[in-house]
């Protein structure tokens, strides 16, 4: 005579299998989670800083098409009879007047003057870092060409 038994239950070692597969998955979903919504912040900061930059060039290409010389140090530019752009204090000044924030490091440099044919363009470098801190900022390194005809 053969005892029939009852397999209809869960056994301790399966439960244990179990419980160990739900703490894997659960810890995977949770770093990827973090690692999302990490992401998602710098995301949401990347405008705000990248208004600033274009608060700055909209001010600067307006000037830099209007003069055909200017001299160019670090921090400063300052255009021949006309405003002077200076990098003081996390901002961008045109004289005395704030037009960008939020910028980590700003450098000026004067590039070689490019010559097409018989005219030559002076080209000023503008290379910023914006942000508030290294992790969530934006690098923007832009070429201008001052007037030449």
């Amino acid at each position: 005579m053969q005892i029939k038994t009852n397999q209809k239950g869960i056994t301790l070692t399966s439960l244990v299998i179990y419980m160990m597969a739900l703490t894997i998955v659960m810890a995977a979903m949770t770093a990827m989670s973090t690692y999302f919504y990490d992401n998602i912040g710098e995301v949401l900061d990347t405008p705000k800083y990248l208004g600033e930059f274009n608060k700055f060039t909209m001010f600067f290409v307006a000037d830099i098409k209007n003069y055909s010389s200017a001299t160019v140090t670090d921090t400063t530019i300052e255009f021949e009879n006309g405003p002077t752009y200076v990098f003081k204090n996390g901002g961008i000044y045109r004289n005395d007047f704030k037009i960008a924030d939020y910028i980590m490091s700003c450098t000026f440099t004067e590039e070689e003057p490019y010559k097409v044919g018989t005219i030559s363009k002076n080209i000023i470098n503008v290379n910023m870092q914006i942000g508030k801190n290294e992790n969530r900022s934006v690098a923007q390194n832009v070429d201008f060409t001052l007037r030449y005809w």
